[in-house]
């Protein structure tokens, strides 16, 4: 019998990157230290709650140091203790989002299942993309920034592919075949089409937005509805 998964709904997680196998940022962008103690954790969370906020009230052309320091209620050299410039902030907000949209997708794992409806869950998948970009603080300045700073859309890029990888293993344990190969390729044009006509919808008033996201669900539900029936069709002539 097939199951339809629940609709997925976005939270907020903690992945470490050890685990995400996400590279990290180039030195001028890294943190200058990683925090250890429980106060210095909870005051790198309030720099980087404050300037989401920021970020999404002036845009990475307004955005600076000075004024995130003032929002968060620290002092300057606070910021500058364990982040060497603006953009090193903004690059960590950019793997503190990567890091949540991880916990949406769960590595595609269900999808991995045969017994589960592929097309529910590539709809669910979808719908908590957009819900989770919406809904996270300052989701929608992080994921403009992402696209317009080239050394953001280096991160964005790695993790296309990082995500592309994982669904073609998932794709391949559900029985598509190797991960490599056509599989990879089919992988990443579903991953790079999705986050790019999302990120237009995002931009877009309601109606448009809908749309768009309709539009890019009904083409990929058929491309992915067209290999399986390719791979059903090699698998009947072999046996």
């Amino acid at each position: 019998m097939v199951t339809r998964p629940r609709r997925l709904q976005p939270h907020r997680v903690r992945v470490r990157e050890k685990s995400t196998g996400r590279p990290r940022p180039s030195a001028h962008l890294a943190p200058r230290r990683e925090p250890v103690q429980a106060r210095a954790r909870k005051t790198v969370t309030l720099v980087l709650d404050a300037a989401a906020a920021l970020l999404d009230e002036v845009g990475v052309e307004g955005f600076n140091t000075n004024v995130l320091a003032a929002r968060a209620g620290v002092r300057v050299r606070t910021v500058y203790r364990y982040f060497p410039n603006k953009l090193a902030v903004i690059t960590a907000l950019a793997e503190r989002l990567a890091a949540e949209w991880d916990g949406w997708f769960g590595g595609f794992r269900a999808l991995a299942d045969p017994h589960t409806s592929w097309r529910a869950l590539w709809t669910a998948y979808i719908d908590a993309f957009v819900d989770g970009i919406r809904h996270a603080s300052g989701g929608l300045a992080i994921r403009r920034a992402m696209r317009a700073l080239p050394e953001l859309r280096v991160i964005d890029a790695q993790d296309n592919e990082r995500l592309a990888r994982q669904l073609a293993t998932a794709l391949s344990r559900r029985g598509l075949g190797p991960a490599g190969g056509r599989l990879a390729t089919m992988a990443r044009i579903m991953v790079e089409t999705a986050v790019t006509v999302l990120d237009l919808a995002l931009l877009q008033p309601r109606a448009p937005a809908l749309a768009l996201i309709e539009e890019l669900k009904c083409m990929q539900l058929a491309y992915l509805e067209a290999a399986l029936e390719q791979h059903d069709r090699r698998r009947r002539r072999r046996g």
